[in-house]
């Protein structure tokens, strides 16, 4: 859509008058703002312009003007100055993320806590999707007679450890010839890969115990199941709900039965969010119709070859420039963290 000048002026300041207070804004108010030498008569002329091409829209005849969805569409991609956190924010997210355990649940809550608590808006982090992870090692270790221990290392650096039961004892031996044949078949698939086609992959037992790889086989969904960390955290509910827009009972139950349904804000992140780059959702954009009068900004982390992502969610009026910054920002904060090593 062409806009001209002038009509991107008014715009753009219609949209952070309303983001910064919440009531609809009005032509007086523009003109005095704007010290352009336009009468309030020229500025209510363009306003009814930019009504007329979906961009605003006029709760009732004596309001003020609101930015349509079209309308923060507009201002994010061709009117909003992209800027960058200040330092103390980012010596904030630095303090918070720092020095924390080095366990990937510890990091995504308190990845969620930073995001809500910065942009008083709700924080979302979906834990890395780690079907994607690629398997890079195989080690089976005597326990007893009739327990091993399976432990299965992914290119991330992630390493999960399981014991297994046995009927009948493995010699020393046999257990590293297993392994061998394992590692061989299996490594350099993704878990996905794995658990999709391992009864394929090892049908033809070249060395090793067959009664112990029939086990593996049978048990595949369970040892390559990485996903056990796979969950949604939420940080910043307090602030959502006390934003103007959920003054009214109704709204403000709409956003609570959004954060209880958790399942439909995973979907519509992992849908939405893609690539590495930010994924900027508004209003009716949603695909989910309980979302449609939230905005989503979200982007990708990542911990070694696997990705996640993390986000922020809020009514349509938001400080878009700032929310993206944040994101961004914490998006590569997270992925420096988790690709230090030592991460379990």
């Amino acid at each position: 859509m062409e806009l001209v000048p002038r009509e991107c002026l008014i715009l753009e300041s219609v949209i952070q008058n309303f983001i910064e207070t919440a009531n609809p804004v009005g032509s007086r108010l523009i003109a005095k703002k704007l010290k352009m030498c336009l009468s309030p008569a020229t500025v209510r002329n363009v306003l009814m312009d930019l009504e007329d091409k979906g961009l605003l829209y006029q709760p009732h005849v004596s309001a003020g003007r609101i930015p349509t969805d079209q309308g923060y569409r507009v201002f994010v991609d061709k009117l909003m100055k992209r800027v960058k956190l200040s330092s103390p924010e980012k010596k904030r997210i630095q303090e918070n993320l720092d020095g924390i355990v080095q366990n990937v649940d510890v990091i995504l809550i308190r990845a969620s806590q930073v995001l809500g608590e910065i942009s008083k808006q709700l924080g979302v982090v979906l834990a890395p999707r780690f079907f994607q992870g690629v398997c890079e090692n195989i080690k089976l270790i005597n326990m007893s007679e009739n327990k091993i221990l399976v432990v299965i290392s992914i290119k991330s650096g992630l390493v999960r450890t399981i014991i297994m039961e046995i009927a009948t004892s493995v010699s020393d031996e046999r257990l590293e010839g297993t392994a061998r044949f394992l590692n061989e078949r299996l490594c350099g698939l993704t878990l996905r890969e794995i658990k999709e086609s391992i009864d394929q992959r090892l049908k033809d037992v070249g060395e090793g115990d067959i009664g112990l790889i029939k086990l593996i086989i049978n048990s595949a969904d369970d040892l390559f199941d990485f996903d056990e960390h796979q969950v949604f955290h939420f940080g910043g509910t307090h602030h959502i709900v006390g934003q103007p827009e959920f003054a009214n009972q109704n709204r403000a139950m709409k956003i609570l039965e959004l954060i209880e349904n958790k399942r439909n804000i995973i979907v519509h992140v992992l849908n939405e969010c893609l690539t590495n780059s930010i994924s900027i959702m508004i209003g009716g954009e949603n695909n989910i119709e309980s979302m449609k009068d939230f905005s989503v900004i979200s982007s990708t982390y990542r911990l070694g070859d696997i990705t996640g992502v993390l986000g922020i969610l809020g009514p349509t009026r938001m400080q878009y420039a700032k929310m993206i910054a944040l994101v961004d920002y914490m998006a590569d904060s997270m992925s420096d963290l988790l690709n230090r090593g030592n991460i379990n």
